[in-house]
């Protein structure tokens, strides 16, 4: 059960992601950021599955707050922009970011 735990922590604290880092504040306060996005967008993903009204607006909003998540993860792997990454590693980042943008964008406009 410790080790769960531990592995638990360490999946969500990814300490080690900004552990070479120069920018390790800035960093921290970044992965902070990513992880509240993407809790966000999961809370607004659900509650838009119950068909209360805008729900449409409730996706959209989640959209944007994944997109958020994936721009604060493209700063995160290239420690904020200073490392240049092989495109291998930043493709969903690089595609899914703009693609939940245009999702986002597409359901405000379906509405």
């Amino acid at each position: 059960m410790s080790n769960l735990l531990h592995e638990l922590k360490e999946t969500f604290s990814e300490d080690e992601l900004i552990a070479h880092s120069h920018h390790k504040r800035l960093e921290h306060l970044i992965l902070t950021l990513r992880n509240l996005a993407v809790a966000v967008a999961v809370v607004l993903f659900l509650a838009s599955l119950f068909h209360v009204p805008y729900s449409s607006i409730l996706k959209a909003v989640a959209y944007f707050f994944g997109a958020g998540a994936y721009f604060c993860e493209i700063l995160l792997l290239t420690d904020c922009l200073t490392t240049k990454m092989p495109h291998k590693e930043m493709f969903m980042a690089y595609c899914f970011g703009p693609m939940y943008i245009l999702l986002g964008l597409s359901y405000l406009l379906g509405h």
